[in-house]
């Protein structure tokens, strides 16, 4: 490592498999240029059931999986009710019935809709997917983040639990978030590749973050927003999506100098995980700010964490 190490450089690495789980141990320079180390071990009976990468969306595959539903479904119907017939284009399907009583074919019609909308759903949710439309109002197929922070949230405590006990300030949530943001911004960055056209192929799921340490800027929000969850469950969160970024608000209580968003009436205070440069809670880039000013982004919400059961 060079000696001119600078603000929100990661100096240490290291993940090590064992018997019960994998330990990690990271170290970096946080915000004040101070050298901060955490390990932790992340067990594989609370790991098993994360995914360890996102599978690729395939459309041909989709639209497969929803021929097949539909031809199934379509066998059911006696013949003396209705006719169906299916139609494959390069990226649709389309069917249609004809029969001599229009309310039994209207029935039917209906029946097949919503197993074509189920099967798509299915495909989508087996996989981690759901529908999106983005900020210029494409629509578009993209991983489901707000399903990967909640399901990761409790496997993570180790890692939440390993940075709050390095906070200077144990009281204080800002302390705690500043110091997750100089962790997480430490890691490599990965560019964003176009969420609307990847297929999913850039995005890292939380613990693909950990085990690869590299993540883009969807990757590093989520994984951001699951060790929010850890220590702050209740606090009000949302996921902004920009075109081509992604940074979280959080309702905390704004200092004078935070960019906020104002999101319901209510002002939540912005944080960039992404990096490499080293932003605090509630500092942006001037590009983000932009794309915030002219109304370019999407928000989803992130529900509180479910309270931990013994």
């Amino acid at each position: 490592m060079a000696s001119h190490a600078c603000y929100g450089e990661q100096t240490l690495y290291q993940r090590v498999l064992g018997d019960d789980g994998v330990q990690y141990t990271y170290g970096w320079l946080d915000h004040d240029n101070n050298l901060r180390q955490i390990s932790f071990l992340l067990p594989f009976e609370s790991t098993r059931a994360l995914p360890i990468q996102q599978v690729n969306y395939s459309p041909n595959l989709a639209l497969r999986a929803v021929e097949i539903a539909l031809i199934q479904a379509a066998r059911e119907i006696d013949p003396r009710d209705a006719r169906f017939t299916l139609t494959k284009r390069y990226d649709s399907l389309e069917f249609s019935l004809t029969g001599k009583r229009k309310d039994v074919v209207d029935t039917l019609q209906a029946n097949l809709k919503e197993t074509q909308q189920q099967a798509m759903n299915h495909y989508l949710e087996e996989r981690y997917y759901e529908h999106y439309t983005t900020p210029l109002l494409q629509k578009a197929i993209k991983p489901n983040h707000v399903r990967y922070i909640e399901e990761s949230t409790l496997p993570l405590i180790p890692l939440a639990q390993s940075l709050y006990e390095i906070v200077d300030q144990q009281a204080n949530a800002r302390s705690y978030l500043n110091l997750l943001l100089s962790w997480v911004q430490a890691i490599p960055y990965d560019e964003l590749t176009n969420r609307v056209s990847s297929n999913g192929s850039g995005f890292s799921p939380p613990l693909a973050i950990l085990n690869q340490n590299i993540g883009d800027c969807d990757s590093k929000s989520v994984l951001t927003a699951a060790l929010i969850r850890a220590f702050l469950p209740a606090n009000a969160m949302r996921l902004v999506l920009l075109n081509n970024h992604a940074l979280l608000a959080i309702a905390i209580t704004p200092l004078s100098k935070d960019n906020t968003l104002l999101i319901e009436g209510l002002p939540y205070v912005l944080l960039d995980p992404t990096g490499p440069a080293p932003l605090l809670l509630g500092e942006v880039s001037m590009s983000t700010k932009q794309q915030l000013a002219s109304l370019q982004y999407t928000l989803e919400d992130i529900p509180p964490a479910n309270p931990t059961t013994e």
